[in-house]
């Protein structure tokens, strides 16, 4: 019978998603064998599943898949018939070609046999490139003429609902069309509704305008009476339609929201469905790392939403690979310690209200936290004084902070930075969070917290004058009542005081780029909402706090995608849009533009001392007369050499320097408090003309703790560099 390219694309979809769920169980089975070689349950259900690929590949025409799998099907039959047991080389060999057909799903390759990377596998396997399975049958179904636009397919190919007559596959598109439609109805059933309200409320104008005048006497007054009592008779008919109207809409939203629960249930999977490349993923880090190590997975049943699933893969399998490679010690080491040789990576899940948990720990040698204290202070993540007021819980959160991992030093901290960033930015993107436990000798553990869905989420309306906007509640601590005498300007920024913590302050008008007004005139308070986030905490101040509702969460549209500041919008049940604000950049922003709140308390009233080197008198003055406004104690040299010369002689808190100067240039200067170990804490700043991007690479590379180009010099952009640096 012949299929249209439309059917035939289908059925290419209905076999990947085939082979993807076989693979993964494949997975599974082949390390199983690999602990017992000699069971007979796992090598019998992979020789099945292997047997299964091949055929479907066959029948949609993946001829290099279905090569590479008659090649694992005839390794296995061997070893089932006794022939030929399989070996570790063998088990390799397996695992090889698995990872080959994967790979090729990946990449919508596996069509031909001479794809190269067809021929390669096969080779790897010692497999016949040309050698071709043995077929029963008719041959697969010929491809369609270029003008037909028809394939032709077997009469006999297995019909899905013969294979499972009660279950049917619903792509994630088609479910998603539907949320979006049901979105839709209830903007409608929202509108008729306010627009009935609005009915019911005119209905009484004409009554109460003439109610005003049931006293006057004589034949108006009769006439009015009557009219009075037609327009009441008429209104209570309305108000009765109205009413009934109402509870209709009542009832229509009911089962809107009874679809919506529906279609949830159908986006929802079991966490397993990402998780079966996991065991997998230990098995190969410790091979190469000359470890040994098991995975163990808990609540793996536990029913996630499939797009929040999908977006948890990639950090989830990061953080596994992160525990074996730099959490779990070499077997040599674990045994004097008194540990099994063997180390385990534990996956755990479990749930709370509207949120899922998921925990990866392993039982290694855990964090050093002196040596991240050490770290932390030396790579500039942190001032001395900053480490030591924090508590050890509130030290680990250091390494999600963007750009503390490199190399060097996850080397130095058991690979424990290294893109724990991104795992904490992708967990912030789906409205949850992402913390970190250790125990040094002990091991770690990485907690993940995620909504377990998507499509409604609970938020708190806020309003700042006519402007509302919504915050998640995972990225709330409290709501507190904010009095002006807990308010404070330290260093031209407004904080507050709140139980013995001062944490900074923002409004909604100042996360716009409006004044930051905090109006205490009503009643001398106003609400305010602690916002929280790797232990750190930022007072939000709006004018009402409006209440909780619960919304759809959409991402913003293009080219609103990457609005900073926002996490994406919602409609409200009367179908008006509101911005859903983004609670970890929120505190990552107010944080990076003040100091934090315990060396605030003991900041230095004394004001900063600064040097100016230039050679030209105008950008000596410009520069000097600005800091100075600011509260700087400033000293101008005219060149390096006299910029030197006065940083011996002085003591100073930055240096700013021009470039090309005579006698010595500001590259040299710079090159030369970086190497002295009296001055290269100190921080120095670059105001230049040149703005090529080797020239500035170049001056980062030589120390420099900041670049400003004079040609698109701003007053505003050189004050908060220098407070920056400075604090």
């Amino acid at each position: 019978m012949q299929y249209s390219q439309q059917e035939r694309t289908e059925l290419e979809g209905i076999f990947r998603t085939e082979c993807d769920e076989n693979l993964s169980s494949l997975g599974g089975l082949l390390l199983a064998l690999e602990k017992e070689p000699a069971s007979t349950a796992p090598l019998h259900e992979t020789f099945r599943l292997v047997h299964s690929i091949k055929g479907a590949a066959r029948m949609v025409g993946f001829q290099g898949i279905e090569q590479i799998s008659h090649a694992l099907e005839t390794m296995l039959a061997r070893a089932r018939e006794g022939s030929h047991p399989l070996g570790q080389a063998d088990l390799n060999t397996l695992f090889a070609g698995v990872d080959s057909i994967a790979g090729l799903m990946r990449t919508s390759a596996g069509r031909s046999l001479n794809e190269p990377e067809v021929v390669s596998a096969l080779a790897q396997m010692g497999a016949d490139p040309q050698a071709s399975p043995p077929r029963q049958g008719s041959p697969p179904f010929p491809a369609a003429s270029e003008d037909s636009g028809e394939i032709a397919l077997r009469d006999d190919a297995p019909k899905a609902a013969a294979v499972s007559a009660k279950m049917v596959r619903v792509s994630a598109e088609k479910i998603e069309r539907l949320m979006a439609l049901r979105g839709e109805l209830v903007r409608l059933v929202g509108e008729e509704g306010g627009a009935l309200q609005e009915l019911a409320s005119l209905s009484d104008r004409p009554l109460e305008e003439l109610d005003r005048l049931r006293f006057v006497d004589g034949d108006a007054g009769r006439a009015i009476k009557s009219a009075l009592a037609a327009l009441r008779q008429r209104r209570e008919l309305v108000g009765s339609n109205v009413a009934r109207l109402i509870e209709t809409n009542v009832k229509r939203l009911g089962a809107l929201d009874d679809l919506r629960d529906g279609l949830a249930d159908l986006r929802m999977l079991p966490a397993r469905s990402i998780l079966q490349s996991m065991p997998r993923i230990v098995r190969d880090v410790a091979m190469t790392q000359g470890k040994q190590a098991e995975m163990a997975v808990l609540g793996e049943n536990i029913a996630i939403d499939k797009a929040v699933l999908e977006a948890l893969k990639e950090p989830l399998m990061h953080l596994v690979r992160n525990a074996v490679a730099h959490g779990i010690e070499r077997p040599e080491r674990r045994l004097a310690r008194g540990k099994p040789a063997a180390g385990t990576v534990t996956i755990k899940l479990s749930t709370g209200p509207a949120a899922a948990y998921i925990a990866v720990s392993d039982d290694g040698e855990g964090i050093d936290l002196e040596t991240l204290r050490r770290s932390a202070v030396a790579n500039g993540h942190a001032s001395a004084a900053e480490i030591a007021s924090m508590g050890d819980a509130q030290l680990l959160q250091i390494i999600f902070r963007p750009g503390f991992s490199t190399t060097e030093r996850a080397d130095v901290i058991s690979g424990r930075g290294v893109g724990l960033d991104v795992v904490a930015e992708r967990a912030a993107s789906l409205g949850g969070s992402c913390a970190v436990e250790s125990t040094p000798g002990r091991g770690t553990s990485f907690i993940l917290r995620v909504p377990i869905s998507l499509l409604t989420s609970s938020v708190l309306v806020v309003r700042a004058g006519r402007a509302e906007a919504c915050i998640q509640q995972n990225a709330m601590r409290e709501a507190v009542s904010l009095e002006v005498d807990q308010v404070a300007l330290i260093e031209g920024r407004v904080t507050a005081t709140v139980r013995q913590q001062v944490m900074p302050v923002v409004t909604l008008a100042s996360l716009a780029g409006d004044d930051a007004r905090l109006d205490f005139s009503q009643g001398g308070k106003m609400p305010a909402i602690i916002m929280h986030s790797h232990e750190r905490r930022v007072l939000l101040a709006v004018d009402e706090l409006v209440g909780v509702v619960d919304v759809i969460m959409k991402p913003l549209p293009h080219p609103l995608g990457t609005l900073r500041g926002i996490a994406g919008y919602a409609i409200l049940r009367d179908g008006m849009p509101i911005c859903v604000l983004d609670g970890e950049h929120i505190v990552q922003a107010a944080h990076d533009r003040q100091l934090p709140s315990f060396l605030i308390q003991a900041a230095q009233t004394a004001p900063r001392r600064l040097l100016v080197a230039d050679d030209s008198l105008t950008t000596r003055t410009l520069l000097g007369n600005i800091m100075r406004s600011a509260g700087y104690d400033v000293t101008t040299a005219i060149d390096g050499v006299d910029a030197w010369s006065k940083v011996q002689a002085g003591k100073f808190d930055c240096v700013m320097t021009d470039i090309e100067m005579p006698n010595m240039n500001g590259w040299d200067l710079c090159k030369r408090l970086k190497r002295d170990d009296r001055f290269s804490r100190m921080p120095v700043v670059l105001i230049t003309s040149l703005s090529r991007d080797d020239e500035r690479l170049r001056g980062l590379t030589l120390g420099a703790d900041a670049y400003i180009v004079k040609g698109s010099f701003n007053e505003t952009v050189l004050l908060e560099t220098v407070e920056r640096l400075v604090a």
